[in-house]
């Protein structure tokens, strides 16, 4: 039999299971399984209201992928979309660029993600409940909160650090109360200023009860269960706003509160968007084998299938549990299609519901039973540490929950960010020093070589794009991202061999704090850069664009200075020859300087210098320039980022021979003759000011 190539995409509890069902029936020879998924581990999301309430370490709820399917090609690498015409999927590659793999079975088990969108705010201000990530930081918010009630002088302020408001009345939103409720008061005990009575939970949900998955007696149960430990409720109720200070509900009320955890709020997997099959409500509908409907060899299982259970002839619920039921059935379905056996549809009986509330209790339907309290709870404790997937994983998580009888729970904040630094980095030709969309860590000043600016095509943040700014050493880059702390809008990439200083995100904010002219010189550049021609005078930016150089650019002026002629000399030339610069180089040829007259009277004024000073050591030296093949909208650019007067053309980026020079008076006066009225505004922003050095 040929060998066959298994794809799966997801590796939550579905895509787990079926990579595992399959490695079990199908040798190496026959099958390769590769399984793609963002993260290199499966996360045991029911407990991760576990981790947010400090019972268990983070790390035991994550198992990683590799050790658990020894079998399988575990790749972390996300998946953009799929060509079923093609049989392949498209995903991005360790280089960022898409990248295919062909497939004869595809199985889709990439769930839905996170989307806080839907309520103002709400993505801002709230900590959502997904990952381990989610859970080990909304767990260490938690615990700096404590601490900085801890000190906190107004009383009215303290309680409002101790309130946490949950949104959404499900599992997650149940568990995670009742965790952050037990966290807080067990805590209390080792703070001097806070009690446990200033601590307040509140549980808003949509509907009049929560827990609507359960039974009406094991909702009221539960219900009064966590009131009775202080857990308050606010049922009925949607949340409209969310804001630093708390949510707003839709009757106007406004509910305050220094932390908000969100649990509702998904949307289908992005790659979904690409498959044009048929959905129901965002989810991928499927025939009863749980083939994607209309295809032979796409296969869909958990969050992200609509998959119809024969057993009742409903839709198939979005829990963890039946996740693992459709991953072993899709498994066994493609092993039948292997073979040229028929398939079997999904059917599956619920064994049971399980929801811990706190306080040492939780509710559950199991088998036809409801059970309640202390039982309920010891009973879900015991059902997931079985359910656990490895043995290793099941005696840490017994230990941690066997150590909270004994001893208390773990309050250590550990803070994330790393140290500031200020370093230097070096970067080859064509390196990106980041890329769009990347999280704004650092300030950079380059001291050496020069970078480019680059807006990426089509949204993409792969760092291919359009140039659209030319920085040289001097020119800083990066503030934009710092001081709106949002990710980055434009990448940066290495035009020449680059040296740059590189400064962490807290030493900058204490820099540009603390020196008066650092802080101009960044609102000076903010808005300097603020505009885009591309969008604020598209007209006169496709003006530029298809205008080469070549045909505004001087030719190289007649004198060129060397690195050594004297101060003396250099005002002698500029007496004679009445320049308002002069260009210097050792061999006639190769761009190493600018001076200006500026430039000259710095230096008499400095002290350090006298008539027999080389000019190259009061020169701007390595100037930036744009080489001759660049068009007019980057010269443009880089003219108004310096404020020139004249910008030198060389003749390639690693060949800094001086083919010319463009002025920005003629830059100015072409674009007054061919663009519209209104090109002389745009001139004028282009036009440097008087005051400043001449280049």
């Amino acid at each position: 039999m040929e060998k066959k190539r298994i794809i799966i995409v997801g590796g939550g509890f579905g895509g787990v299971k079926c990579a595992g069902t399959l490695c079990r029936h199908l040798g190496s020879e026959e099958a390769e399984i590769v399984l793609f998924n963002a993260e290199n581990h499966l996360v045991f999301s029911p407990l991760l209201a576990e981790v947010v309430g400090s019972s268990i370490n983070p790390m035991d709820v994550v198992v990683p992928l590799r050790q658990l399917l020894p079998g399988v090609f575990c790749r972390t690498e996300e998946v953009q979309g799929v060509d079923t015409a093609a049989n392949q999927i498209v995903y991005n590659s360790e280089t960022g660029q898409g990248t295919r793999m062909k497939y004869d079975h595809l199985v889709i088990a990439c769930g839905n993600v996170t989307n806080l969108q839907a309520v103002p705010g709400m993505a801002d201000q709230a900590f959502p409940l997904k990952t381990v990530g989610d859970a080990a930081a909304l767990r260490s918010h938690i615990i700096e909160k404590f601490e900085t009630a801890e000190v906190c002088e107004s009383q009215e302020r303290r309680c409002w650090h101790l309130t946490f408001l949950v949104v959404g009345g499900g599992y997650s939103g149940v568990e995670a109360a009742g965790e952050i409720n037990d966290l807080a008061r067990v805590s209390a005990k080792y703070f001097r200023n806070w009690r446990a009575s200033d601590v307040k939970v509140v549980l808003i949900h949509s509907r009049d009860q929560i827990l609507p998955e359960i039974s009406a007696g094991l909702r009221e149960f539960a219900r009064q269960k966590m009131e009775k430990a202080g857990v308050h409720m606010v049922l009925n109720a949607r949340v409209a706003s969310a804001t630093p200070e708390g949510v707003g509900l839709q009757n106007g009320e406004f509910l305050k509160g220094g932390t908000i955890v969100c649990t509702i709020g998904s949307s289908p997997a992005p790659m979904l968007a690409s498959l044009n099959v048929a959905k129901e409500k965002g989810r991928l509908q499927t025939d009863p084998d749980m083939r994607v409907r209309g295809l032979q060899n796409v296969w869909a299982i958990g969050d992200c299938a609509w998959i119809v259970n024969a057993q009742n002839g409903e839709p198939s619920p979005t829990t963890g549990q039946f996740a693992e039921r459709e991953g072993r059935q899709v498994a066994e379905n493609i092993l039948q299609v292997m073979r040229g056996e028929a398939t079997k549809p999904f059917c599956f009986k619920l064994l049971g519901e399980l929801c811990s509330i706190g306080g040492h209790s939780a509710v559950a339907d199991m088998l036809g039973l409801h059970l309640s309290g202390f039982l309920a709870w010891f009973v879900w404790r015991g059902v997931y540490l079985f359910k656990l997937p490895t043995w290793g994983r099941r005696l840490q998580v017994g230990f941690d929950w066997a150590w909270l009888l004994v001893f208390p729970r773990d309050l250590s904040h550990i803070r994330t960010e790393q140290t500031d630094r200020v370093g230097h980095a070096h970067y080859a030709p064509g390196d990106f020093v980041f890329k769009k969309g990347d999280a704004p860590d650092n300030f950079y000043v380059v001291e050496q070589g020069e970078v480019e600016v680059v807006r990426p095509h089509d949204g993409s943040n792969n760092g291919d794009g359009e140039v659209v700014a030319v920085l040289g050493p001097g020119s800083f880059f990066g503030e934009r991202a710092l001081v709106g702390n949002r990710p980055r809008v434009m990448s940066i990439r290495a035009r020449t061999t680059v040296e740059v200083l590189v400064l962490g995100k807290n030493v900058f904010a204490q820099m540009s704090g603390a020196l008066g002219p650092l802080r101009d010189a960044l609102a000076q550049t903010l808005n300097r850069r603020s505009v885009d021609l591309s969008k604020d005078r598209p007209e006169i930016y496709d003006l530029l664009k298809r205008t080469p150089l070549k045909q505004l650019m001087e030719p190289v002026p007649d004198v060129l200075l060397k690195p050594d002629t004297t101060m003396s000399e250099v005002s002698h030339a500029f007496v004679e020859k009445g320049n308002e610069f002069f260009y210097v180089s050792s061999d006639g040829a190769t761009l190493e300087g600018v001076v200006t007259i500026t430039d000259l009277l710095r230096g008499r004024d400095s002290g350090k210098t006298d008539a027999s000073t080389p000019v190259k050591e009061f020169m701007t030296k390595n100037p930036i320039a744009v080489t001759m093949d660049e068009d007019c909208a980057l010269a443009a650019t880089a003219i108004r980022e310096y404020r020139l007067k004249t910008l030198p053309v060389i003749e390639s980026k690693t060949n800094r021979k001086l083919v010319g020079y463009l002025r920005v008076r003629r830059l100015m006066a072409y674009i007054m003759k061919h663009g519209d009225e209104g090109a002389k505004a745009t001139a004028k922003q282009i036009e440097p000011k008087p005051a400043m050095p001449a280049a």
